[in-house]
């Protein structure tokens, strides 16, 4: 049997689907309808007010435990304490409402099944059904009851390995979340230091030259006019190589393509519990072109995290006439509410290669941007002042 370390037992708190956080958020109120049997039985007959004090005390306190195992940051040693109250109450309380005391005993097995260890859960889970037979040889039950005792075992076995399953999925999706952060702040650790190599290796020795040249052009600037001149010239020359090659650098360091963001993507929503699909092959595109898209699709994927409340997101990038378009569609909230400043600056930059972006809010949001070729796109204006310059 696999063991996981208790450090990895808590998951952290992962991102959902709004409708799916909503539904598992009331589903432990849906089984406190089970309390009806005891309730009833305690009811149908007649009970001092010592008997009352403790039987809607015990359930206060049950309640309380029980709630917080479900709704708790999942927690094994939670699971633990609420089965043993489950079994306390279970004992104190059936000869109070021996026809539906067995109830607890059902809440003890869907609690202790937030554990790491199969076997514990298990275990505990077989020990509430052999409670549940035990008040057969002390005459509490007679034979006749076994008919509508043996689905109360089986639904102490089912919500023990029900909620065992749950739990044991969400520790996974917490490593897998976990995983995902740590590959992503290494992959940005390896690219700072690249950065920092690339940069010490461009301007390092460049600088030191610029550095050593300048002050002999100060030295030589009385006495040798000429050989200072010469020496400022060559300065300028490399100032020039060195700008040259640090424009390359910058210009690589931009953006990294729209496959790369594809990739991004994939791994933030699938963080957040949402399946990314993408409905065709990506197009080989102009630079301008590509950069512009895969900082839309950035900003369509960002705004799904955070507000769509998403089970699925479609890319599709299709050639359209002399360019392409480029469609993101979720199925969340939608609405055609106001944009956010992400959005406008999208609109802004796509207009300003010659593109555009339309937006629909209906069964979800659809993004729609068409994409320039490099034919297509507008001339930049060339400033008055810098006409004629070499």
């Amino acid at each position: 049997m696999n063991r996981i370390p208790f450090a990895q037992q808590v998951p952290h708190e992962l991102r959902r689907s709004g409708r799916t956080l909503l539904f598992w958020q009331v589903f432990p109120l849906l089984w406190l309808a089970f309390l009806y049997y005891p309730v009833r039985a305690f009811l149908d007959a007649p009970h001092g007010p010592d008997a009352a004090a403790l039987f809607w005390g015990l359930n206060t306190v049950f309640v309380g435990v029980f709630l917080r195992s479900f709704w708790g940051r999942p927690d094994p040693r939670w699971s633990l304490g609420g089965w043993a109250l489950s079994v306390v109450t279970y004992a104190l309380l059936l000869p109070l409402a021996p026809g539906g005391a067995s109830a607890y005993l059902i809440y003890g097995g869907s609690m202790i099944g937030f554990q790491a260890s199969t076997g514990l859960a298990a275990w505990l889970a077989i020990l509430n059904v052999a409670l549940m037979v035990l008040p057969f040889w002390n005459g509490t039950y007679a034979p006749g009851d076994l008919a509508w005792l043996a689905p109360n075992m089986l639904f102490t076995l089912v919500a023990a390995y029900g909620n065992h399953a749950s739990f044991r999925r969400r520790v996974a999706d917490a490593q897998l979340a976990a995983a995902h952060a740590e590959q992503e702040r290494l992959a940005a650790e390896a690219e700072r230091e690249r950065i920092a190599r690339d940069l010490h290796d461009l301007l390092g020795h460049t600088l030191s030259v610029i550095v050593l040249k300048s002050e002999l052009a100060g030295k030589l600037a009385e006495r040798h006019p000429a050989r200072a001149a010469e020496e400022i010239r060559e300065v300028e020359r490399i100032s020039r190589e060195a700008l040259g090659e640090v424009r390359a650098a910058v210009s690589g360091y931009r953006g990294s393509g729209l496959s790369a963001e594809l990739a991004r993507a994939k791994v933030a929503l699938d963080a957040a519990g949402v399946r990314l699909t993408v409905g065709s092959a990506l197009c080989t595109l102009p630079p301008a072109t590509e950069a512009a898209a895969a900082m839309l699709l950035r900003e369509a994927v960002t705004n799904v995290v955070r507000h769509a409340r998403a089970r699925t997101v479609d890319v599709t990038l299709v050639p359209q006439g002399r360019g392409w378009q480029l469609t993101v569609r979720d199925d969340g909230v939608g609405g055609l509410g106001p944009e956010g400043s992400g959005l406008t600056g999208m609109r802004e930059r796509l207009r300003a290669i010659g593109g555009t972006l339309a937006r629909e809010g209906r069964s979800g949001t659809t993004l729609t941007a068409t994409l320039p070729g490099e034919d297509d796109r507008p001339a930049l204006p060339v400033p008055a002042g810098a006409r004629g310059r070499a």
